[in-house]
């Protein structure tokens, strides 16, 4: 029996606790009490935490109000990773966290009757990748980028770094209690690619080099300049970091750039990978699994973004806005045939092979 039967509530808790309820005056007057930060306000869009946008003086900032449900010591290490990222990857375009008043990275306040933790963090300007253009140049600064964030992280360490989350494609078989909210045509396919992973992909896993990702490098996460559109200005939103297989990182990457409508799909696929590659090479173990990851990935994505959408119906809209392009890719990477996409990531990062 796979262990995602055994305690459907293991990942649960912050996935069904919904966002805290901050009214936009109320968070105006926090960011002035606690930051001293004073300007006009904006919503973001937030699945677990309410996120404002604060424009200033001193410039932009994003004031998260982080979801109750979230484990105080996965805060902590979602706030150091960013620290060391600052130490350790300088260079990088990744949000660096602001201190309070007081020196505080994580200040505490009441909302509600509730207490609530805070993280603000640095806004940084640009248009998130779906909105771009694509190109073989972006993929390979993407590439590039992402082996640049694992670098910066390779060293660090923290307790909380080791979670379960539901959103670990390490972990693939925890989506199984979730499978009752597929489309009829679409249980057959992803329950097989769940079969093929935990038959064969999943016990390689613990095999592999792992260490603290990002975890979560959707085109929401991407920004690319204003200007154009074609270059990459920030990598955002580490709410989903964790200890894992490093080869993870571009599993959930790569699902993301896919390309159902081009000729050859997996163009964006084989430029990104090459360039992570050429940063931080690549064993063949781990290219010969990232296939079954890439798909895997597709398939956490339709059956969670599902789920969800049945617990806030009153959010469907913009929880399943994915669902329909992800659903399609993924029938569309099924279709090809067996081991093209494993010995074209194989290809793409030795191109003596090809």
């Amino acid at each position: 029996m796979s262990e995602a039967v055994m305690d459907k509530a293991l990942c649960n808790d912050l996935m069904t606790t919904q966002a805290p309820a901050v009214e936009a005056a109320e968070a105006l007057d926090i960011a002035d009490r606690v930051y001293g930060l004073k300007g006009r306000l904006k919503l973001l869009n937030g699945e677990r935490d309410t996120n404002f946008l604060i424009d200033t003086p001193r410039g932009a900032f994003v004031l998260k109000f982080i979801n109750p449900a979230e484990d105080p010591n996965v805060i902590s290490f979602q706030t150091q990773a960013l620290l060391h990222i600052e130490q350790h990857g300088a260079h990088l375009p990744v949000p660096r966290v602001l201190s309070s008043r007081h020196g505080e990275v994580e200040p505490t306040v009441q909302v509600n009757d509730q207490q609530l933790t805070l993280r603000t963090v640095s806004y940084l300007d640009g248009i998130s990748q779906n909105l771009g253009k694509p190109s073989a140049a972006l993929m390979h600064e993407l590439g590039s980028s992402l082996a640049e964030v694992n670098l910066a992280l390779r060293d660090f360490h923290h307790p909380a770094a080791h979670r379960d989350l539901l959103w670990d494609v390490g972990h693939a078989e925890r989506v199984r209690p979730y499978l009752d909210h597929l489309a009829s045509d679409q249980l057959p396919l992803v329950s097989r690619l769940l079969n093929r992973y935990e038959t064969h992909a999943k016990p390689c896993l613990a095999k592999l080099r792992a260490q603290v990702i990002h975890n979560d490098l959707n085109p929401h996460n991407v920004m690319l300049d204003c200007e154009t559109g074609t270059r990459v200005s920030a990598i955002i939103d580490f709410g989903d970091a964790l200890h894992a297989p490093l080869i993870n990182e571009l599993g959930t990457a790569l699902s993301y750039q896919f390309d159902a409508d081009a000729a050859d799909p997996l163009w964006q696929i084989k430029a990104f990978a090459a360039a992570y590659h050429a940063r931080i090479p690549l064993q063949r173990e781990e290219l010969e699994v990232l296939g079954e990851l890439i798909a895997m990935r597709m398939a956490m994505a339709i059956t969670i973004a599902q789920w969800r959408a049945s617990l806030y119906p009153e959010n469907r809209v913009y929880v399943l806005r994915n669902l329909r392009s992800t659903w399609r890719n993924l029938q569309c990477l099924s279709a090809m045939p067996e081991g093209l996409l494993t010995q074209s990531l194989i290809n793409a990062c030795t191109p003596e092979a090809s």
